[in-house]
């Protein structure tokens, strides 16, 4: 904070036998001149104020008491004196605390008793402003810095996350090929050793691409979006999936998974049950690491709390716990647990997952083996609808009609001989193509009960093929079409879904998600049929 001196005026001062009709024409002659300093030698000895001065000549007789006398008459012979070095806010508080007769008062600088300058009220809240207009303007400079920061923070994170998400589609498509490649090798009749081998193959695939959806997600969520879709969500439903996808991996890691239900069965939260089951899926996955030949225990209880249900979820393993130097840090991004497996990225994807569902999450090591990594929720109670027949799992025992003959279109060999492969063990007959636009003339030019149609393609990409094919009259236009895409973002799948196509499979693909896939586009395809034949029968 700056001086007094800072701010101190220096006008010339006059003598104490300074007649006073000399100090009212110099007033005259300077009507900015607030103050006229009184000085004998270099030391003050009082102040004259413009407004009491003139207020006493005005007075009656005021010229006649004044204008022939020297000035100690009608000075202030008690100024408030000041030393330079005062710094100017000390000073205020002092003015202050002498009341509102005191701001009025002006006052006299002094340098070692030795007169340097006047100030005034008015010079005071001159010097005020004008250090607060300067701190304004350095807190606008430091804002203006921080909010540039951070946009070219969230500009970097968002460049960061498109990166990722071309990566994740580009490696996806390699990926698909190496994984269906697989599962067809798994189902022929190799010794115990090739389908160990084979295994492996898939669990390492699979681990690659759980790895590389997690940087997705991670790079998401420091992005700012990473999004969620709360739907109804029925909790029980939720564990009977993460028993049925993780008993197997289990078993064959020689590992108990235990995995229990506490609460009513029809409870359903308003909640993104995909991020749910992510949670879930990491926390297993993370467990299974260091739980060999062991046991690990999968729990949810949920109950009604007015309008909400609370949810307390634990997964629990009976493995070497996690260091107790990093229980605090586990849920940071690059942070192992109590080994070097993994990306450690997939607990920070479930911090990220449940702050923004408003939850808590945290790990403490249990008190004999082992540690616990829990989380706790409360979402807005939901009513499920009764589920129809038309969704995909529900049709995994439908037949296929006999020889369905499909058109397979995508730009990539890879994934046109495996989408062949997955074809003929189903039992259909298949043909290619190589993208929209030779897709677009083939269903004009032969018959085909299905289209697996790729998206990112060049030439026309599976969009437009499917619009064009969709504009086509008759029943051509009417073609099931399967979207075969490594875009997972559960809004690219709605907007394919939106524009006519039956269904979505993501690569890689897994035979029996493709199958039902298929089932449920051709069921449909029937049944429209059927409604146009009965239509027209009736008309």
């Amino acid at each position: 904070m700056p001086t007094i001196e800072t701010l101190s005026e220096r006008p010339k001062p006059v003598g104490p036998t300074t007649l006073g009709c000399e100090v009212l024409a110099r007033f005259e002659r300077e009507p900015d001149t607030l103050v006229i300093p009184v000085v004998d030698g270099d030391k003050p000895v009082g102040l004259v104020e413009r407004t009491a001065f003139l207020e006493k000549i005005a007075a009656r007789f005021g010229h006649a008491l004044y204008d022939l006398r020297p000035i100690t008459f009608a000075m202030d012979a008690e100024p408030a004196v000041v030393e330079a070095g005062v710094r100017i806010d000390a000073f205020c508080d002092i003015m202050l605390k002498g009341g509102p007769a005191a701001l009025l008062r002006g006052f006299i600088v002094t340098r070692n008793g030795a007169y340097l300058g006047v100030g005034t009220a008015a010079t005071l809240l001159q010097a005020v402003n004008t250090r607060q207009r300067e701190q304004n303007d350095q807190l606008a400079e430091q804002a203006a810095i921080l909010s540039d920061t951070r946009a070219q923070a969230m500009a970097a994170a968002r460049a960061k996350s498109q990166f990722l998400a071309i990566m994740s589609h580009e490696l996806r498509t390699p990926m698909n090929g190496v994984l269906a490649v697989a599962e067809l090798l798994r189902r022929q009749p190799l010794t115990s050793a090739a389908h160990a081998h084979v295994q492996t193959i898939m669990d390492s695939s699979e681990t690659l691409l759980r790895i590389l959806q997690d940087a997705v997600d991670l790079s998401k969520a420091e992005a700012g979006e990473l999004e969620l879709s709360s739907t109804p969500t029925a909790l029980r439903a939720v564990m009977d999936d993460i028993q049925s996808m993780w008993e197997p991996r289990a078993s064959q890691d020689s590992v108990t998974l235990l995995v229990g239900y506490e609460g009513d069965t029809e409870l359903a939260a308003m909640i993104d049950g995909v991020r749910l089951k992510q949670v879930f899926n990491n926390l297993i996955g993370n467990a299974l690491k260091f739980a060999r030949n062991g046991v690990i225990e999968a729990r949810l209880k949920a109950w009604v709390e007015g309008d909400g249900i609370h949810m307390e979820a634990r997964v629990r393993d009976d493995g070497p716990g996690v260091d107790v130097d990093r229980v605090d840090s586990i849920f940071e991004p690059f942070v192992h647990g109590s080994g070097p497996d993994g990306a450690g990225l997939g607990l920070s994807i479930c911090r990220q997952v449940i702050d923004r569902m408003g939850g808590r999450i945290w790990a403490e090591n249990n008190k004999g083996r082992g540690a616990t990594f829990a989380f706790d929720l409360t979402a807005p109670r939901a009513i499920m609808e009764a589920e129809v027949q038309s969704n995909v799992s529900d049709l995994a025992g439908f037949d296929l009609k006999a020889a369905p003959h499909i058109l397979i279109v995508d730009d990539n060999a890879t994934n046109r001989v495996v989408a062949q492969a997955l074809c003929e063990m189903f039992g259909c007959s298949s043909e290619l193509a190589e993208d929209g636009l030779e897709a677009l003339q083939a269903v004009q030019e032969s018959r085909y009960d299905l289209v697996l149609m790729d998206i990112k393609m060049p030439r026309m990409d599976g969009v437009q093929a499917t619009q064009a094919i969709r504009a086509l009259p008759g029943a051509v236009g009417r073609v099931p079409i399967v979207a075969l895409t490594a875009n997972a973002d559960p809004e690219d799948a709605k907007h394919y879904l939106s524009i006519g196509m039956a269904a979505v499979v993501e690569k890689p693909i897994k035979p029996e998600r493709l199958r039902m896939a298929m089932n449920a586009a051709l069921a449909a395809s029937q049944d429209a049929e059927d409604q146009d034949a009965s239509g027209r029968s009736a008309a």
